[in-house]
């Protein structure tokens, strides 16, 4: 059974619907907060940050001081992750990239008077960036403990694979149909498929294949 769709978005959306809701949702809420690595190369760090539409690129703005924290660490390594949440959950991982033109900066000061009056002794002293590429998910959890999933990329850059992928070793012994938390694998033509709209990715199948048929993705 396939889960209701979150966002409107279903297993059949294509990569451009996926972003635009994704983007969409977060605009809508008006911040999403963000991951980084402390310059220590090691320690992770988080804060919550406005995004804003400054063109007709589709793409997502943030800025930030640069006497911040994430300043620094943009300057040591510029990839974040970002969520942001409101029953319905979507992730963001991107390269983001410095922006000098005028006629954002500008845009972003009308859209942010607050900010304007915070820094308008040196508005020099702030900096914008872009959302330059990279991939992300939404992933929402219903009432009746349904999931909807469904991954993204922009800018050049592939999605996230899916965390468990069936390989060709399958018997089609059924033990992962049948183990499965979510009932999202099927068997098609003897063999044993995973469905990943619906997929929690507890990774029961993995650990309970007898052939060991089933490979677990890694992703940076």
């Amino acid at each position: 059974t396939v889960s209701p769709p979150a966002l409107g978005l279903t297993p059949g959306s294509s990569n451009e619907e996926i972003l635009r809701a994704t983007f969409d949702f977060a605009h809508s809420l008006g911040y999403m907060t963000f991951a980084t690595t402390a310059v220590d190369g090691k320690t992770p760090t988080v804060r919550a940050l406005e995004v804003h539409y400054l063109d007709d690129s589709g793409i997502l703005y943030v800025g930030a001081s640069r006497g911040k924290h994430f300043y620094d660490e943009m300057e040591r390594s510029p990839v974040v992750s970002a969520m942001a949440v409101n029953i319905i959950a979507v992730r963001v991982t991107a390269r983001l990239e410095k922006v000098f033109d005028k006629p954002l900066y500008d845009r972003y000061w009308e859209l942010n008077q607050g900010t304007k009056k915070m820094y308008h002794k040196d508005l020099s002293n702030f900096q914008l960036y872009r959302f330059a590429a990279g991939d992300g998910e939404v992933f929402h959890v219903y009432e009746d403990d349904a999931i909807a999933r469904v991954r993204f990329s922009f800018g050049g850059a592939s999605p996230r694979p899916w965390s468990y992928e069936i390989g060709d070793g399958c018997t089609g012994c059924g033990t992962c149909v049948e183990r499965c938390m979510m009932d999202t694998i099927q068997m098609k033509d003897g063999r044993a498929e995973i469905q990943h709209y619906g997929c929690n990715e507890c990774g029961i199948c993995f650990n309970s294949c007898p052939v060991h048929a089933i490979r677990k993705q890694e992703f940076v």
